[in-house]
């Protein structure tokens, strides 16, 4: 836990997604949502804290992988952190020479491109809107997705390798839409307590649980077809410091999706009284504390995340 890298890959990965998240939760959360009757003050207040989201999540997302560009492109030269930085040779020879600097090319094109799509969304012009939030999820799912150029996955050769990678790129994004989506969530929820929009607040709830279903289904999936490449059995589970982190991080899931299970069939539903009634107004706090539980406990799994990426597969252990 001492390796730095360990904290700048958490803070990547949890910007990264955080960035996705919002353009996600903004196109099938916040949109049908906020349509009329909603008030219009209530769609102005939380489209500006999803633009606060999105731009502070970008900005970390550029300076946590320029610092990890960095540690990398020491370790590969073994020289010490303050050459490689005032020595630009190092730093151009790991981008041009190498297939992380080249991936790291990609993603920076790709963030770069998301800039340019954020700033023409923030300009208030409602022409072309949805095309331009559309493109701005799609670009940033991509720049979640090619997260997975930089794990485990990348290392994999022939038809095995490359499902192991698509399944580490949909684990990725889905992750983006369900952790990265619960930010904007919680944002959502308070703006409509304090507005007293408790059928805003049930219509958010009940598509995200839908949303969160869909979800949780591609990251069951994935996850097992990633734990299956990188385990590969029970011993290797048990018996590792690899498998006892990929042990932390599904029972960390599992503490999510219990979360998320009550919201869904307890919470949610108590929502269905009058904005003005006790049960409603308790339903909808107990519900911005579950959701803040899950955004805890989802940060812990990131930082699981950053170790594994830096510990060794326990497979053919």
């Amino acid at each position: 836990m001492d390796d730095p890298l360990i904290f700048v890959r958490a803070v990547h990965f949890a910007a990264t997604l955080s960035v996705a998240g919002v353009a996600l939760f903004d196109i099938f959360i916040a949109q049908p949502t906020l349509r009329p009757p909603a008030s219009a003050e209530l769609r102005v207040t939380v489209g500006r804290r999803l633009a606060w989201i999105a731009w502070i999540g970008l900005l970390l997302t550029l300076l946590s992988g320029a610092a990890w560009f960095v540690l990398v492109a020491q370790s590969i030269s073994d020289q010490p952190l303050a050459s490689v930085v005032c020595d630009g040779g190092v730093l151009r020879a790991v981008l041009s020479d190498t297939e992380f600097g080249r991936n790291w090319l990609l993603r920076l094109f790709l963030i770069g491109l998301l800039v340019g799509l954020l700033a023409a969304a923030s300009r208030g012009k409602q022409t072309g809107r949805s095309f331009l939030k559309l493109a701005i999820a799609l670009v940033a799912a991509g720049v979640a997705g090619t997260l997975a150029l930089a794990g485990h996955g990348i290392g994999g050769a022939g038809l095995a390798g490359r499902i192991h990678l698509a399944a580490d790129l949909v684990h990725l994004i889905t992750a983006a839409a369900w952790v990265g989506g619960l930010l904007p969530l919680a944002f959502l929820l308070a703006a409509a307590s304090r507005s007293l929009s408790v059928a805003v607040a049930r219509v958010a709830s009940l598509r995200f649980s839908v949303y969160g279903i869909v979800a949780v289904g591609a990251l069951l999936l994935t996850g097992a077809i990633n734990t299956w490449y990188l385990a590969g059995s029970i011993p290797a589970l048990t018996e590792t410091d690899y498998g006892h982190l990929l042990l932390v991080k599904i029972a960390l899931f599992l503490v999510m999706l219990a979360l998320a299970t009550v919201n869904r069939l307890w919470l949610t539903p108590a929502l269905a009284a009058g904005a003005g009634e006790t049960p409603a107004r308790h339903a909808l706090w107990q519900l911005r504390r579950n959701v803040v539980i899950e955004i805890a406990v989802g940060a812990v799994i990131l930082v699981v995340v950053a170790v594994l990426g830096v510990t060794p597969p326990c497979v053919g252990e």
